[in-house]
């Protein structure tokens, strides 16, 4: 007897629908000098974006980069002048915001990463650090920071990374919008010493909450290796494959 072919449902078994005439109130919204993440050198981009959803150019799901008022590509976003703002437009993602995955106060089933966090010197950061805990979460691709984390990064006001609010997919099916910004962070030990190199990670800034963690980006699976055993025990984390391979 054949057998019977075995059809898999997708981990999303009703795609969503992206409302674009709600983004584009968003974005007018964004224009209001009012409005908290109102950024006044940002409008030109903000206008662009607006005739793109209306040409139906763009979908709010595929990510699109603008400065000065045209779409750009991710490479020349990243190495703009000093003083260019850039908007990045597309749906992010924070899947398993309702699980933490890290050892401490959350029990041995999950794991933290300790890092450095820093605004990028070339765009404005003085240097400052500040030292934050983040859940591993390989169901988010952006890292989770607080307002309250902005506090210790120095000169906040003169920094011109901002990319522009950005809508995140979470695991309930909701979007919620937050502001954006590339940061800079560096995995540290135990005794934190830092072992990692400095890298980029696209990060959205919300309001403290109690409960609420940080949860990790996609920069960090980018720039470096990491997994698990059989018991959870730890998460290893090395530079190359050979160095991940050893420590499981």
């Amino acid at each position: 007897m054949a057998s019977k072919k075995v059809e898999f449902s997708p981990a999303i078994p009703i795609p969503l629908v992206f409302d674009v005439q709600k983004r584009i109130q968003e974005l007018h919204d964004y224009l209001d000098p009012k409005h908290p993440w109102h950024h006044p050198e940002q409008n030109v981009n903000i206008e662009a974006l607006i005739k793109l959803y209306e040409e139906k150019k763009i979908d709010g799901i595929q990510e699109v980069w603008v400065m000065e008022g045209k779409v750009v590509t991710k490479e020349e976003a990243d190495n703009r002048p000093r003083s260019v703002w850039v908007w990045r437009e597309g749906l992010r993602y924070q899947y398993a915001q309702k699980h933490a995955y890290g050892h401490g106060p959350f029990g041995p089933n999950f794991h933290e990463l300790r890092m450095f966090l820093r605004l990028m010197p070339h765009r404005g950061g003085d240097g400052t650090v500040h030292g934050i805990i983040a859940m591993n979460d390989t169901g988010s691709d952006m890292l989770s920071l607080f307002y309250s984390d902005l506090q210790h990064l120095g000169n906040i006001q003169g920094y011109d990374n901002w990319q522009g609010a950005t809508g995140i997919l979470c695991a309930n099916g909701t979007i919620n919008q937050y502001p954006t910004i590339v940061v800079e962070v560096q995995l540290v030990r135990d005794d934190n010493t830092p072992w990692s190199d400095w890298f980029p990670e696209l990060a959205i800034v919300q309001p403290d909450s109690p409960g609420l963690p940080r949860l990790s980006g996609y920069g960090i699976r980018n720039a470096l290796y990491l997994g698990t055993g059989p018991g959870n025990h730890s998460l290893a984390v090395a530079s190359t494959k050979g160095g991940l391979a050893s420590l499981l």
